[in-house]
């Protein structure tokens, strides 16, 4: 981890040839001293870097994610907690999916194939390390803005305007492509020796992650494809899955501050202060005794945490902007990682997965552990504590109604993670949430827009997209 900083610093300039490149790969360069090609490790750290920042980053996660799952509200230019979004302003979003992030993990994969010097079976971990980091990415693309390009990706000189795929059948790419990926995996072998940041090339870590991956894909279609959707989420937890904090998805910024967490640059270095803590987050998790609450927010003037009334005009919002809690000095920190997968999750998971019938044991356990995982997560180690919050009837688990034990806790627990709180908001309704009365739309978003460069670049393949650009497309996964 502490070579994070090395290796993103000097990407650019081993793309202009400053540094010299490794792993046997002198034969693909005609000068030397003026190498023509990246190293994978590079590729790898900047992609997972790219990938990562823009997970949790201001345009997608706050200003996006965050805001359609009401968890933040904005205390200042509030139009996008109104759902006043344009395609503009998924410009740079899309741009850093295809070009900054699953781009660089193609050209890595071309890159290992073409490695001299490695055996078979390193050459698989790395070729699979970089699968499913695309797997990962392409996922959150489409559940994102549905159809997108996919088959036709990555092959320019083939397809220089891709076709968009629907959404159902990008999901059974995915699906092959995550049973090819884990299948390669050997770990008693080592993948990237250097370069990756999440796992160190520990490859029985990966694997794990993998099957992870392979649980969050089975679940989203658990409503449209059951005989899929159980067949990978008991394969996955059969094969084993993140269990422990540890072997958690998470990327850890450094306090560089070209590599921090994007919340301290935000708020720190660019001296933003744009979001609350929303109402419906706070009142719901006061209603709960949650003691989460004093890791997610910093109290206000008074010494209370406050949630500020969420969708409010931009001069209802100045008049209170004032009385409310605005984010963790904890979630704010340079180094505080990016949860992008976590212990909790998949404990839900889990839960949800024997209640369905995917699985088999105890639900209630599972769910336990899930909430336990969580605050463990936020700093909360009082397992008393722990005991006394589920213990609550409000928290305690309701086999009845399981969507709303499991969604609930999990729409709490999956805090600063905007993007994947949103599709699991989308995929279990829970909680209710209400369109603000200042809404400039007729409905909370379910899709993204298109962006601008695409409009402008690719007009007929989103013309044969299959849907207006509106943002109340649902998901083919999102049946209720």
């Amino acid at each position: 981890m502490k070579h994070i900083a090395k290796h993103l610093l000097t990407l650019s300039l081993v793309a202009l040839g400053l540094a010299s490149c490794t792993e046997g790969f002198e034969e693909m360069n005609t000068d030397p001293n003026n190498p023509t090609a990246v190293p994978a490790e590079n590729l790898l750290t900047q992609a997972e870097f790219s990938l990562s920042n823009l997970m949790w980053s201001r345009g997608l996660n706050f200003e996006f994610g965050m805001l359609m799952v009401q968890h933040f509200s904005q205390s200042e230019y509030a139009e996008r907690s109104r759902y006043n979004q344009n395609p503009s302003n998924f410009d740079a979003i899309w741009n850093t999916f295809f070009a900054n992030g699953m781009n660089d993990l193609q050209v890595g994969m071309q890159i290992t194939e073409a490695y001299k010097n490695l055996n078979e079976a390193q050459r698989n971990n790395r070729i699979a390390t970089l699968e499913l980091l695309r797997i990962w990415a392409f996922q959150n693309v489409t559940d994102i803005w549905v159809n997108v390009p996919y088959s036709q990706s990555f092959n320019p000189t083939e397809f220089p305007n891709p076709q968009y795929d629907r959404q159902q059948d990008i999901y059974a790419g995915l699906v092959s492509e995550i049973d090819a990926a884990l299948g390669k995996i050997r770990t008693d072998a080592p993948g990237f020796t250097t370069g990756d940041i999440y796992y160190g090339g520990d490859m029985a870590k990966w694997q794990r992650f993998g099957n992870s991956l392979k649980v969050r894909i089975g679940m989203r279609m658990a409503d449209v494809d059951q005989a899929t959707a159980r067949r990978l989420v008991s394969e996955a937890f059969a094969a084993g899955v993140i269990s422990s904090y540890e072997d958690g998805f998470h990327f850890p910024f450094q306090s560089d501050q070209r590599i921090a967490n994007p919340f301290f640059v935000d708020n720190s270095i660019n001296n933003r202060d744009d979001f609350t803590l929303s109402d419906v987050l706070v009142d719901a998790m006061a209603e709960r005794n949650d003691p989460r609450i004093a890791a997610f927010a910093n109290p206000n003037v008074a010494g209370n945490f406050v949630g500020l009334p969420y969708g409010l005009t931009d001069g209802e919002t100045f008049a209170l902007q004032g009385t409310a809690s605005r984010p963790s000095t904890r979630l704010r920190s340079a180094t505080a990682p990016a949860y992008l997968m976590t212990h909790a999750e998949m404990k839900f998971f889990e839960a949800e997965a024997i209640e369905r019938g995917f699985i088999t044991g105890d639900a209630a356990e599972a769910y336990n552990a899930a909430v336990a995982a969580s605050m463990m997560q936020w700093g909360i180690t009082d397992q008393a504590a722990v005991a006394a919050y589920l213990a609550q009837p409000i928290n305690t688990y309701d086999a009845e109604n399981w969507k709303t034990s499991i969604g609930m806790q999990k729409w709490i627990a999956l805090y600063g993670n905007g993007i994947e709180a949103w599709a699991e908001w989308r995929r279990l309704d829970v909680p209710q949430l209400e369109l603000p009365v200042a809404a400039v739309r007729t409905s909370i978003p379910v899709r993204a827009l298109y962006p601008a460069v695409e409009l402008g670049n690719n007009p007929s393949a989103i013309e044969n997209a299959g849907y207006e650009n509106e943002m109340d497309i649902k998901p083919w996964w999102d049946v209720e």
